[in-house]
């Protein structure tokens, strides 16, 4: 998905160690992690250049992130936080989209697959982001509330 979306590089970090991967390629200049595992912020850190800088999205629990102090000063490495945007942060990108900037992936469901949804997240089925869908929630929720009254009679 990421090579149709644009990317020049992909790595599949099932298959490789990504660090190693993209320090092949010269390292980052910037890495934003976004996943709230430490090893997802270890290997952002790992895979920037000299000078590069480590954007801090999400935040890990109990501070459990480990980052070499020396190594960060001796290669001139920038860490950052971003905790929330902005409103006009946030105008920017719906500006973005509006002028087919982004795009978004996503895959849209019924309520009633939610377990099997979050199995097929956990599981890495899913590219992008499950909508679920109200509508024919609620048409489901009436055709099965009129069954149990037909069986009630």
């Amino acid at each position: 998905m990421s090579k149709r979306l644009g990317a020049d590089y992909t790595v599949n970090a099932a298959e490789e160690d990504p660090v190693q991967a993209i320090q092949r390629l010269g390292g980052a200049d910037a890495a934003i992690a976004l996943a709230v595992s430490p090893r997802a912020f270890e290997q952002a850190f790992g895979s920037l250049r000299r000078k590069g800088t480590l954007v801090f999205v999400a935040l890990p629990a109990d501070n459990a992130v480990s980052i070499p102090i020396f190594e960060t000063v001796l290669n001139g490495i920038t860490i950052v936080g971003s905790i929330v945007g902005t409103r006009k942060d946030l105008d920017e990108v719906f500006d973005l989209h509006a002028r087919g900037r982004t795009t978004v992936i996503r895959e849209t469901r019924p309520l009633s697959t939610v377990n099997e949804s979050i199995d097929d997240v956990l599981k890495g089925r899913i590219s992008g982001r499950i909508v679920f869908d109200m509508a024919s929630t609620s048409a489901e929720v009436a055709a099965l509330s009129r069954e149990e009254v037909r069986a009630a009679q």
